[in-house]
């Protein structure tokens, strides 16, 4: 049976995953915004309600800057080793999905299909 990660299942946006590791990138919430293209109050928010998924904070405030604590910085890396895992899985689907050769007939286009294992 597979398991249901969904957020009705976990109560876990997994969309502030990248807004988080972001803010941990820039130092900032502002400089966030801009490379994610988001408002600085849809980040301030987002940041605020991943942050509410630990017990401890985040985050410390230096002025104008956010400093990491090292439980954020270990989950950043934890998670970007997920994310890439995600990555390359859904990869490697799409690379067996389209394993094929396309032959270019000159004057018909792309007619002719091939699997790359019977080329």
């Amino acid at each position: 049976m597979t398991k249901n990660y969904s957020r009705a299942n976990t109560g876990i946006d997994l969309n502030l995953i990248p807004v988080f590791i972001e803010v941990v990138r820039c130092g900032s919430m502002a400089k966030a915004s801009v490379r994610l293209e988001m408002s600085r109050p849809a980040v301030s928010l987002a940041l605020k309600r991943f942050s509410q998924l630990f017990a401890e904070p985040l985050f410390i405030r230096k002025g104008l800057y956010l400093e990491p604590t090292e439980k954020a910085l270990t989950l950043t890396h934890q998670l970007e080793i997920l994310l890439g895992n995600i990555h390359d899985n859904i990869s490697a689907i799409n690379l067996s999905e389209n394993n094929t050769l396309v032959q270019n007939v000159p004057g018909l286009g792309n007619i002719m299909r091939h699997s790359a294992s019977s080329v």
